[in-house]
């Protein structure tokens, strides 16, 4: 037996139990004594509303009333506790024929078809209810999962994209290098291998630890360091005990990446690149600094790197993540907050 059905059929007896239970203490009250045939009738109208309430239940699962509108659902709660009540009374009349008590004066109905009316009416809307909020959570975990779902898809989608955005940047540095310096060129496929083989081992998952994400971010500089030799300088800032900390794969690749062509490749003299990673409250903190102006008008340091850095930080982290570029101090900041989850062991 499911749970749920355990638990409708305790709902059921001690639902019922307990109503005919304040009967006989009702009539045991009103005579100081409780007769056998009382406690007989007690439990033969307790099994007639436990087999009719349950039948009905199997008329609203047949009948697939618990997905009617509002209105016809209160129509179904009513006349369904009027039929309910009446066919109780029935019993309790033919009961009390087999006992030889008196039949139901009019006034005796009424009063007992009331109090019937309302024990059923409060079970109809406990069922109903019931149904109601389970439905309701069913259809919110099931959204939930199509969101996951298309969320993961999109996500693999822009992995996807990244991938050969970021092939093209690099296999364009080295075929500069080729007519000019084949040795450098050699060494810089060597470095490409490094790179692709982190970036595939890690970039398959969702998300990697800061430590993983250096070590591509360290290859891509290796191998950029070889194509703009002393114009590129590169500074790093990060504290050791948060390298646990998870991040998205390549996001802050493509964010160094973006530095360097929009920031170093564009000044004769270079300049320098600088990543700063700390805490901040409970969020991960990433700067990144690079020489240039920021002018979105014209365009500059914007890109598919930048647009699918955001949106994967909108996709995993919502409104928890926060993105922001501008001019400070004479460079280019590019910031991200992030919260910060260490990589569970």
């Amino acid at each position: 037996m499911s749970s749920k059905k355990l638990l409708y059929w305790v709902f059921q007896v001690l639902g019922w139990s307990s109503f005919f239970s304040l009967v006989i203490i009702g009539n045991y009250l009103e005579k100081g004594f409780v007769q056998s045939s009382a406690l007989q009738q007690a439990f033969i109208m307790f099994s007639a509303a436990v087999i009719l309430t349950h039948l009905h239940r199997t008329l609203i699962i047949k009948g697939k009333w618990l997905n009617l509108d509002i209105t016809k659902t209160v129509y179904v709660i009513l006349l369904g506790s009027a039929l309910l009540s009446l066919l109780l009374i029935g019993v309790n009349q033919a009961v009390n024929l087999i006992y030889g008590e008196a039949n139901l004066t009019f006034q005796t109905f009424l009063a007992v078809f009331i109090i019937y009316f309302v024990i059923n009416l409060i079970w109809n809307v406990i069922y109903f209810t019931y149904h109601f909020f389970d439905k309701s959570r069913k259809q919110e975990m099931k959204t939930l999962q199509l969101e996951s779902t298309r969320n993961e898809s999109e996500l693999l989608n822009l992995k996807n994209q990244l991938k050969p955005h970021f092939m093209f940047n690099a296999m364009n540095s080295i075929r500069a290098l080729v007519d000019d310096d084949p040795d450098l060129a050699k060494q810089s496929i060597t470095q490409l291998s490094n790179l692709l083989r982190n970036t595939l081992q890690f970039g398959k998952k969702k998300l990697i630890t800061l430590k993983e994400e250096l070590q591509i971010v360290n290859d891509y500089l290796a191998l950029e360091k070889i194509r703009f030799e002393e114009r590129l300088a590169y500074k790093q800032e990060i504290d050791d005990s948060i390298l646990h900390t998870t991040l998205p794969p390549l996001l802050i690749q493509t964010l160094v990446e973006n530095a360097i062509k929009h920031g170093i490749s564009k000044k004769a003299a270079g300049g320098e690149v600088s990543l700063k990673v700390s805490t901040v409250g409970s969020s991960l903190h990433i700067e990144i600094r690079n020489v240039g102006e920021y002018n979105p008008s014209a365009g500059t340091n914007s890109g598919i790197g930048l647009d699918n850095a955001k949106k994967r930080l909108e996709i995993i982290y919502g409104k928890q993540a926060e993105f922001s570029i501008g001019n400070d101090q004479g460079t280019v900041l590019t910031e991200v907050k992030i919260p910060m989850v260490n990589k569970k062991n």
